[in-house]
């Protein structure tokens, strides 16, 4: 698929100083509430942004203020380079996997259905998967240990597959930036862990630029570049190390935070790492 030339100075190694994704002073309003207030952050090319905060923070109207779901009452911002609505064909090197995703378990649709729809910004409306579609929904599959699963419905899966399944779909569509909103939520700590080491790998061998939404703590804290934390505005952003260790973190939860750090590897608290 054709790229602009402004895009294709993001992946073509002409990326010194550029920001894949910058918000500058932007407030959300929905229905009369403040929901995002003067929120700043970049991510630069090959980041792992974790975006932590509680219930109701305003981490997933973040998201969607960069795929451009969500338009700010004020502030900018740039993905890419361009304004969210201006993307649009450049959209497909976005690839975004919710926080739920509902479907009926017995509805009669396979795996590789499922991954085929993140390429439907490359097919088109009404048409049909070429051989190259498919080609590319399967290498998704290969890549997250799903391989010989693509013609299983979908529902059949256990919830961790299920999840593999949707990164998948974000997946296969020339993808350069994953936001996921959750994605790792009503998964038991094992698989959790499988995930984000899938993860941490798929964003070497891709070379992703990922912003990874979660109230858990935890486990963002073992893999993230940088963390941010969000309750409304920016409380703080910075590596785990100085994020975990700061007052300014309790300020976000406004509780004890003690709970949240819990142990990490090896018996040693994550604000240690």
């Amino acid at each position: 698929m054709r790229r602009s030339c402004k895009v294709a100075e993001f992946f073509d190694g002409k990326t010194e100083g550029l920001n894949l994704i910058r918000l500058e002073h932007v407030d959300v309003k929905l229905g009369g509430r403040t929901v995002l207030e003067n929120i700043n952050f970049s991510l630069e090319p090959g980041m792992f942004l974790g975006v932590i905060g509680p219930n109701g923070a305003g981490k997933t109207t973040l998201l969607r203020v960069i795929l451009g779901f969500v338009r700010p009452s004020s502030g900018n911002v740039s993905v890419m380079g361009m304004s969210p609505s201006e993307l649009k064909s450049e959209l497909h090197h976005i690839g975004y996997m919710p926080q739920q995703v509902l479907f009926d378990r017995n509805f009669p649709v396979s795996v590789l259905d499922v991954v085929l729809m993140g390429r439907v910004c490359c097919i088109g409306l009404f048409k049909f998967p070429s051989r190259e579609d498919r080609s590319a929904a399967l290498e998704s599959i290969k890549l997250v240990g799903l391989e010989g699963l693509e013609n299983r419905q979908i529902g059949e899966l256990s919830a961790g597959q299920q999840k593999r399944a949707f990164l998948a779909r974000a997946l296969c569509k020339e993808t350069k930036i994953l936001l996921l909103d959750e994605p790792t939520s009503g998964l038991d700590m094992p698989v959790q862990q499988q995930f984000m080491e899938l993860l941490d790998r798929l964003k070497g061998n891709l070379n992703l630029s990922i912003v990874f939404v979660s109230h858990d703590v935890n486990v963002l804290a073992r893999y993230a570049d940088e963390l941010a934390c969000i309750n409304r505005t920016m409380h703080i952003h910075g590596k785990p190390k100085e994020v975990l260790s700061s007052e300014r973190l309790k300020e976000a939860y406004r509780c004890e935070f003690d709970f949240l750090v819990g142990q990490g590897r090896g018996g040693k608290t994550e604000a240690n790492h």
